[in-house]
Order: C-alpha cells, then sequence, then structure tokens
C-alpha cells in the first residue's frame, strides 16, 4: 500500500467518524473502514522486542530494575592505561574513611599509590591507585587526558579475606559516582599529593 491510498483510507476513516459523529446514516459508516482494518504497513521500530525480551533472564533478575542499554552480566575489561605525562607525577592521595554506623570512627587516611591499608576493626584490606588527574573512560582503557586536575579519581580494590568486594574507581568531584557499596564504610577521596611533595 503506497502513501497516497494510506492518506486516502485515513481520510475515509475520519469523515466516517465526523459522520458518525454527527449522526450520519448507517451506510455511510458501512462505507468508511475502522481503524483496526487499515493496512498500515508496520516498520521495524514498532516490531521493536521490549527490553526485557532482550535479556535473558536469570532466575531471581528484577527486569524492572535494569538499565536500558546495559546488558545485564556484561562485564567490560577495560585496561589502565597511565600517559607518559601523568606517570611518576603523583605520589599518594588523602581519602576519607566514613563509618556510616559511627561517624566518630571516621578517618582521613593518607595512602601511597601502590600500597593498601585496613580498615579500623575490620578485616576489610584496600589497594590504592593509579591517579588519574582528567580521568576518562574510553571504550578499551581508563586513562588520564593530561595531568591538570579536572577529573581527578584513584581506582580502589577493597577485598575481605581474599574475596574481592569492589574494583573501581573512587571520584572527588563525584563521590557518590560508581560508589564501593558496603553496609558501614563509604569512600570518597579528598586530596592528591604531587611527587615533588616531601
Amino acid at each position: 500500500m503506497n502513501a497516497f491510498n494510506i492518506i486516502k483510507t485515513l481520510l475515509a476513516v475520519a469523515v466516517g467518524l465526523l459522520a458518525g459523529c454527527s449522526g450520519g446514516s448507517d451506510t455511510q459508516m458501512s462505507q468508511a473502514k475502522r481503524i483496526s482494518e487499515v493496512d498500515v504497513p508496520q516498520y521495524e521500530g514498532s516490531r521493536s522486542k521490549p527490553i526485557q525480551a532482550t535479556i535473558k533472564q536469570k532466575p531471581g533478575t528484577n527486569l524492572e530494575g535494569v538499565h536500558p542499554g546495559v546488558k545485564e552480566g556484561v562485564n567490560i575489561d577495560r585496561g589502565i592505561v597511565i600517559p607518559k605525562a601523568v606517570e611518576g607525577q603523583w605520589k599518594a592521595i588523602k581519602i576519607m574513611v566514613r563509618n556510616k554506623i559511627d561517624e566518630s570512627r571516621s578517618s582521613m587516611k593518607t595512602v601511597s599509590l601502590g600500597s593498601s591499608f585496613k580498615l579500623d576493626g575490620s578485616t576489610i584490606q584496600v589497594m590504592v591507585g593509579p591517579f588519574m588527574p582528567n580521568f576518562v573512560m574510553t571504550q578499551t582503557n581508563y586513562t588520564s587526558k593530561g595531568n591538570e586536575l579536572m577529573n581527578p579519581a584513584v581506582r580502589l580494590v577493597v577485598e575481605e579475606n581474599g574475596k574481592t568486594l569492589y574494583k573501581g574507581w573512587a571520584f572527588a568531584k563525584y563521590p557518590t559516582m560508581y560508589a564501593f557499596e558496603h553496609d558501614e564504610f563509604a569512600f570518597q577521596l579528598m586530596d592528591y599529593i604531587p611527587a615533588d611533595v616531601s
């Protein structure tokens, strides 16, 4: 059915509906097609499967909470690339370790890049580094767009009894973005110490 015939059919439907509303005869109504009878071509977009149909459901998966465009269970393994402009320019970071249960037990830690520390009163260990002064994420890696402090971020690996709880980044400007989620502890990148500071 070409576009001209579709328009002609839709006009006939509209005329029929108007005739019906204005008290037109049954003959006029029978000549007009019902909307359900109109042969309108279906386009690919109208046949698209909803997001729930494209995700393979695992037992217990709540599809209501699935973010559109993010495939559940897909883990993109990006590498870490430290640019020459950044390499060796930073030696440590300051990170706030917040105790959500007892704020008086929160503390500021100064940690050398490439080292780790334990959280007081727990078996959790946090490995720190590398540091990216202007963090960017590409299709293949995590890196820094220069050495200017535009989007500071530090890589954290959090383990408890040999099990990895979190492997990701802590951001200074966006502390809740992709943050480590734990019932008791939270981290926030507070400061960064250049290599030339003693």
